[in-house]
């Protein structure tokens, strides 16, 4: 290979590498906002997020028998998951995060860590121009 070549194929790996580490933390930075305003309660917060045509599909009957919602409706879920009832759960809420691809992340997470009450589970994330566009939920067995 030519010491051009070379160049070449060193420069678009490193472009490559800068660029995965910069949309993980713009994915980073969707997801910490997402948690503190899960934490907070703020329903407007959590919403700020999402893209207008989401896709956001949690256990069925959770919240709905089916456990889909869809754009306007992914208002709906969070309006429960932000609510009084919600809230001091979430604010137990332990997370980290495994990127997957450039676009995609596992959130794992507990609530109520180490009590008679806590629950864990993990959230796919798929976001794209800095709005969730595709999210599910998954809670793990009760131990």
């Amino acid at each position: 290979m030519s010491r051009f070549a070379a160049t070449i194929a060193m420069s678009l790996l490193l472009s490559g590498a800068s660029l995965g580490a910069a949309h993980a933390d713009a994915l980073s930075m969707v997801l910490d906002h997402h948690v503190a305003n899960m934490k907070s309660g703020s329903l407007d917060g959590v919403m700020a997020d999402y893209a207008p045509d989401a896709v956001v599909v949690t256990p069925a009957g959770m919240v709905t028998p089916s456990g889909v919602f869809a754009g306007k409706d992914v208002r709906k879920l969070f309006a429960v998951l932000t609510d009084k009832d919600h809230v001091p759960g979430n604010k137990t809420m332990q997370t980290r995060y495994e990127n997957v691809s450039p676009d995609t992340t596992i959130m794992h997470w507990v609530q109520f860590k180490g009590s008679k009450q806590e629950v864990s589970g993990y959230d796919v994330f798929v976001v794209r121009g800095g709005k969730v566009v595709f999210q599910t939920v998954i809670v793990n067995p009760a131990k």
